[in-house]
C-alpha cells in the first residue's frame, strides 16, 4: 500500500508567535527608554505624558509600569506618579566587580580558544561600533554583542551563565557611564586594544585590558552618581 504523500498544504505548520499585547508593547518601549537613560534615573513618570508619548491608552501604560517595577526599573509610589528607579552605587559596584572578574577571565581564555572566524566577527563588530559612535541605541546594542562574543569564545558555559545574569542587571548603569563626556571614544580605544591582544593570542594582556575596561566604566558611574542623586 502506497503511503500518502504530504503536500505543502498538509504539512504541519509552525506555530506563529502571538503578537505582543499592548501592555507588552508599552513595557518594551519604556524599558528601552529607561535602559538608554532617555528617561533619566529619578525622573517622574507622568501617565498622561507617557500616554501621549507612546500613543496608547492609560491602561496598558499603567500595567507596563507595574511590569517594569517588578524588573527594578520603576519605583511605584502610593497616590503619586511613579519614578524611574534611581541608580545606587551600593548595589552596582559589587556587580561591576563581578563583571570585571568574569569578563577578564573570559578574555584570557578567549585569547587561547577563540576561532579565526570569531576573531573576524569581533573585528567586524569593532568596525561597525566605530561607525555607530553617535547612535546611542545602535552603539549599546553592538557593544553588548561584542562583550558576549568574547564571553562565548571562552568556551566556559559556567562563566557564561553567571556573566549573563550580572551583565543584564548592569545594562542601564553601563549606558549611564557611557554618556560621560569622551567615554565613547575612550571605550572604542579600549575595545581596539582588547581586540589586538586577542589577535596576538596574549591571554595575560587580554585579561588585564578587559579588567581595566570594566573598572573604568565602574569608576565613571560612581563619579557621575557622586555629582547628584540619580
Amino acid at each position: 500500500m502506497t503511503e500518502p504523500r504530504c503536500t505543502p498544504s498538509d504539512a504541519p505548520s509552525r506555530p506563529s508567535r502571538p503578537e505582543p499585547s499592548l501592555t507588552e508593547q508599552a513595557a518594551a518601549s519604556l524599558r528601552r527608554l529607561i535602559l538608554l537613560n532617555l528617561l533619566a534615573p529619578g525622573e517622574v513618570l507622568n501617565e498622561p505624558d507617557l500616554v501621549t508619548r507612546l500613543g496608547m491608552s492609560r491602561t496598558p501604560v499603567r500595567e507596563a509600569l507595574k511590569l517594569l517595577a517588578g524588573e527594578g526599573l520603576v519605583t511605584l509610589r502610593r497616590n503619586r506618579a511613579a519614578l524611574v528607579a534611581r541608580l545606587d552605587p551600593a548595589d552596582l559596584v559589587p556587580l561591576f566587580e563581578l563583571e570585571a572578574a568574569l569578563e577578564s577571565a573570559c578574555a584570557g581564555l578567549a585569547a587561547e580558544r577563540m576561532t579565526e572566524a570569531e576573531l573576524a566577527r569581533l573585528a567586524g563588530l569593532q568596525d561597525v561600533l566605530e561607525a555607530a559612535r553617535d547612535d546611542r541605541d545602535t552603539y549599546t546594542r553592538l557593544n553588548r554583542q561584542a562583550h558576549r562574543l568574547i564571553v562565548t569564545a571562552a568556551r566556559s558555559p559556567a562563566i557564561a551563565e553567571a556573566h549573563g545574569r550580572a551583565f543584564a542587571r548592569l545594562e542601564r548603569a553601563r549606558n549611564f557611564a557611557l554618556a560621560a563626556d569622551g567615554r565613547v571614544a575612550e571605550s572604542l580605544a579600549e575595545h581596539r586594544a582588547i581586540l589586538d591582544a586577542l589577535r596576538a593570542r596574549d591571554p595575560e594582556r587580554a585579561r588585564t585590558l578587559m579588567h581595566a575596561h570594566v573598572a573604568r566604566t565602574q569608576a565613571l558611574l560612581v563619579a557621575r552618581l557622586a555629582q547628584g542623586p540619580c
